[in-house]
């Protein structure tokens, strides 16, 4: 059916409100063709002035009022008219309107410049600053672009827009000195090549610093643009998982605007992938800010949630979509059939079975507590590809705050998986699950903090046995501020900032916070995050895309080492992971069978301008053992989620992993990729399944992938590495 026709027809049903929808009045039409048709009405029929990120519709609103009202509020709207222009990629009209502005004063800048109007010189540098990105990074993009430090093919061949940032940005600092536009300037000389010699020692920040680049860390390089997944958007959530089985783990990636394509590319096993959106059945299934995979009908494949309308308060009142995996790379949305259509603003969501069934239940955090209430949402299984929403039988309801994390993992080993909730903005949440019911115990587990929170996961950074807790901070109060508090941190100074918060577990439903032992105590602004195994040592590290939407945020993503489960240790630099473009949603997975993780990041803003290339940095360690193993529940639900596995290395040495997709924003593979450090035996697997059984395996060697279904013995899968390819693709 045409599309125009198709989104007639159900508007036709529906009204311009999605929310009036009925599952049995447009029952003729596909599940997938009644999604695209609702996310075309809503980007149509919606206000401007309620989505911050619909930026060439509200610059052409505010250019309609430049010649309304008072003299004050015509410059009021021009103002605006000029910054929403740059905000959707227009650097060089912003550029025009605000030189031509100064010119008109016939005087040098010097003597313009005054505390009326040093906000449109700061405008005016980031335009000329994010000229110098699109000239550069994005229409003749390297690998080595955005990245920090600055080397080889990262510095700007085009100069002009760098040159004219460094102009401003000076006249700022000479005149009104900050630590936000001392880091744009010294990040505009390290983009021509000429940082520390061009800066006056009173304006030169000394980066790298040592803590950013440790030497003995190998550095990973970006091959995304080369296979073909370098996807150019903005920010977005991204899945890495075997989406065919076929034995190879595919990519799975969403963005943030609301006419943005989400992608699907599946593994040649060759050492490149195939871009199969067109073919997969999710043509015009687009937006979202975050996505996570789950086999919730227990037939063996892995299904997507895609999560929509987060930040947007009353423009967010979206619907998720979950597609169901048909199979040979294709899907089906599936949203209605199944119950899950609610319209909610949301990005975060959690894959248990709180209730040991056998079923995938689902729950999903709404942003609530603004101009409208959102209660958070828990979905029980049926069993029978439908599920019934029950946050008020199970002690859930009434949770109406602005959620921006969500995690489930077992505190207390007692197989139940418990809950974590991140909130901006108030005391965080953590339930822990007794026997289906769920109690508040977050006061006295002492996971309260921080205040400002985001991302968030469980996982055993200590390898005692234990889930700790991970929760990342992002300080809204400061948000315009993120560049000063970077630079406070180089510079060894205190913020008032909220910090990152690590809480490693007594094992008695306490926590105790140990980001200061841990050295992870700092002020970062993390949105999208994951963990996993860069190194194969078998503690798990720590990955962090950084930034806000406005485009004075530009610090690097951060990568955390974790050094023998006692502390951390900054490898960003020597990594080649300090990306200063805006990070979002990161899964990670071993592409290519060689047993060791690559990183796939979403790279890009959230205004329409702010977009990027995503990453996929390739491992280059190859010094450690490791072993990858896929699992399938029979009895316990199909995915394995919540399964807890205990392998016991010949040294003597324990390690423990509990199968989940990992952090909040961001999902990677379900199959357990295992680092073994110098180990080549393992001498047993304890599985502890959610179905309550437990299962015992011997004596396996390492470097190879093996199979586990629940209850069964191992099975040895062919497990040939191949080497990446390394042809350019261009990407749309």
């Amino acid at each position: 059916m045409n599309r125009f026709l198709l989104l007639l027809l159900v508007i036709g049903f529906v009204g311009c409100h999605p929310d009036s929808i009925q599952n049995d009045s447009v029952s003729a039409i596909s599940g997938t063709d009644r999604m695209v048709a609702i996310l075309d009405s809503l980007y149509e029929n919606g206000n401007p002035e309620h989505h911050y990120h619909w930026n060439n519709k509200l610059a052409a609103l505010w250019e309609s009022r430049i010649n309304q009202g008072t003299p004050q509020q015509q410059i009021n709207a021009w103002y605006e008219y000029c910054k929403q222009s740059l905000y959707a990629g227009n650097s060089q009209v912003t550029i025009n309107q605000l030189e031509g502005y100064f010119e008109q004063k016939k005087l040098p800048y010097e003597e313009i410049i005054d505390q009326s109007n040093v906000q449109m010189f700061e405008l005016l540098g980031l335009a000329y600053l994010r000229l110098g990105e699109q000239d550069n990074c994005l229409n003749n993009h390297s690998i080595e672009s955005c990245i920090l430090p600055l080397q080889g093919g990262g510095i700007h061949t085009l100069t002009n827009g760098s040159k004219k940032a460094i102009e401003v940005f000076t006249l700022i600092q000479n005149t009104f000195p900050s630590d936000r536009t001392k880091w744009l300037l010294n990040v505009a000389h390290m983009t021509l090549g000429t940082h520390p010699s061009g800066l006056s020692s009173s304006n030169l920040i000394a980066f790298p610093s040592t803590e950013l680049k440790q030497s003995n860390f190998l550095a990973f390089e970006d091959i995304g643009m080369s296979l073909g997944v370098a996807v150019h958007g903005l920010s977005g959530g991204c899945i890495t998982e075997d989406f065919n089985n076929d034995g190879w783990v595919d990519i799975f990636a969403t963005s943030y605007g609301m006419q943005d394509q989400v992608k699907l590319f599946l593994n040649d096993t060759k050492g490149g992938f195939n871009d199969y959106t067109n073919s997969s059945g999710l043509g015009g299934i687009v937006s979202g800010l975050n996505c996570v995979q789950g086999d919730y009908n227990n037939d063996g494949l892995e299904d997507i949630l895609i999560l929509r309308g987060g930040w947007l308060d009353q423009g967010g009142n979206q619907p998720n979509s979950l597609l169901k995996n048909l199979g040979n790379g294709q899907f089906e949305d599936v949203t209605f059939s199944s119950g899950l259509y609610s319209l909610h603003p949301t990005q975060t969501a959690t894959w248990l079975d709180y209730d040991l069934d056998g079923d995938l239940d689902l729950f999903v955090g709404n942003e609530g507590k603004r101009k409208q209430t959102h209660y958070c949402e828990l979905f029980k299984n049926n069993g029978d590809e439908t599920f019934t929403e029950v946050a008020n039988q199970v002690g859930l309801g009434s949770i109406n705050a602005f959620v921006k994390g969500v995690t489930s993992g077992d505190i207390d080993n007692d197989g139940l998986p418990d809950l974590f909730i991140s909130v901006l903005g108030g005391k965080n949440l953590l339930f822990h699950n007794q026997n289906g019911q769920f109690k508040n115990i977050a006061s006295t587990a002492g996971v309260e903090a921080p205040f400002f929170s985001f991302p968030t996961w469980f996982f055993d950074v200590n390898q005692d046995g234990l889930q700790d807790l991970f929760v990342c901070s992002y300080d809204v109060r400061n948000l315009d501020y993120i560049a000063e508090d970077y630079v406070k941190e180089l510079s060894g100074l205190g913020s008032k900032s909220d910090r990152v918060k690590l809480y490693i577990n007594n094992g008695d439903l306490s926590f105790i916070d140990q980001s200061t032992a841990y050295g992870i105590d700092k002020p970062i602004y993390g949105m999208g995050a994951n963990f996993g195994d860069l190194d194969n040592d078998g503690y798990l590290d720590i990955l962090i895309g950084t930034g806000a939407p406005d485009y004075s945020t530009i610090v690097p993503n951060r990568v955390f080492r974790n050094m023998n489960g006692k502390r951390f240790e900054e490898v960003t630099g020597s990594g080649r992971f300090g990306n200063i473009q805006k990070g979002h949603g990161i899964g990670l997975a071993d592409f290519n069978h060689n047993g060791y993780q690559e990183v796939y990041m979403v790279l890009g803003g959230a205004l329409e301008g702010d977009t990027y290339h995503n990453a996929l940095y390739v491992n280059p360690y190859s010094n450690n053992n490791w072993i990858v193993i896929d699992l399938t529940g029979t009895s316990a639900n199909r995915s394995a989620i919540g399964t807890r596995l205990v392998l016991e290395l010949a040294s003597g040495k324990k390690l423990y992993r509990t199968v989940s997709s990992g952090g909040s924003f961001g999902a990677s593979s379900l199959q357990q990729e295992i680092g073994l450090g110098k180990d080549s035996l393992i001498s047993s697997i304890h599985l502890n399944w959610p179905s309550g059984k437990q299962q015992v395996l011997r004596t396996i060697k390492a470097n190879q992938y093996i199979q586990i279904t629940e209850g069964e013995n191992f099975e040895t899968l062919g497990s040939e590495a191949v080497s990446f390819q390394t042809q350019h693709k261009h990407i749309h």
